[in-house]
């Protein structure tokens, strides 16, 4: 039974990622109970697991079919106690690229506050809602290699630096430190979308390439670990500086092989 003393969905929200990582839910491939079922094991309304279930499905952890049920993803139903990498921590690219010894230069082309307009959606705001803006380009030894574009909602700054958020946004090289000193809020995970674009005449003099050149587009938004956004994020590498390296093993379907 959940307790009355912190909000109910982020209660629900967390009985159910540790059921999901337990293995406890992945069975009968990995259908949920039902939201009547949740409700009457957690001692809440329908209209609250409802939520939790919605906020699972928004960042992935669920699969909600229409008329048939709720699922786990496949690829927690495969690895059952896989929620630790599959929520993975994230690192800021100044940070993961000092890691790698390549000295870092962060060029800050913006930082204001703005009304959400496009972003709303990613964050779960109004259009008109205020969000600070933080547009950079990250290079090493002269040479750009990242276009980013971050925005947090102003509301989540602390009333004393709010008057000062772009400012203080701005000279911050890390988004996930912005949110931890000003905002008091940790990001839980993320979930990102990556494909190949083509660079646009505005992009292309920034990361120094030609417009048509392919680049890579990661859009993300942050969470914390009770589901709500943090940040929304939309990054460009150029072409030539990233790299992806996987180790891939084939399944063999056994009863299909002859001796």
């Amino acid at each position: 039974m959940v307790r009355r003393n912190v909000p109910l969905v982020e209660q629900v929200i967390r009985e159910l990622l540790a059921n999901i990582d337990g293995g406890d839910y992945v069975l009968s491939s990995g259908m949920l109970p039902s939201e009547a079922e949740l409700a009457r094991q957690f001692s809440v309304s329908r209209a609250t697991v409802r939520e939790a279930l919605s906020k699972l499905e928004a960042t992935g952890v669920v699969i909600r079919r229409q008329g048939i049920g709720t699922f786990v993803n496949p690829f927690l139903v495969r690895h059952p106690a896989a929620l630790q990498d599959w929520f993975e921590e994230a690192h800021g690219f100044v940070d993961a690229l000092r890691h790698l010894g390549r000295n870092p230069d962060a060029l800050v082309l913006r930082a204001q506050v703005q009304p959400a307009g496009q972003m709303a959606h990613h964050l779960q705001l109004q259009d008109e809602d205020l969000v600070v803006v933080v547009e950079k380009v990250i290079a090493s030894a002269g040479a750009p290699l990242i276009h980013s574009v971050n925005a947090l909602p102003l509301a989540l700054v602390s009333e004393e630096s709010r008057a000062q958020a772009a400012e203080l946004a701005g000279a911050c090289d890390s988004t996930y430190r912005f949110l931890e000193e000003y905002c008091h809020s940790r990001v839980h995970h993320q979930q990102s979308e990556i494909r190949a674009v083509n660079t646009t005449e505005k992009l292309a003099p920034l990361l120094a390439c030609r417009p048509g050149e392919a680049c890579l587009q990661v859009e993300e938004v942050a969470y914390s670990a009770d589901l709500v956004p943090l940040f929304y994020g939309l990054n460009h590498f150029r072409g030539d500086t990233v790299s992806f390296r996987q180790i891939r093993r084939p399944t063999l379907n056994l009863t299909n092989m002859t001796e």
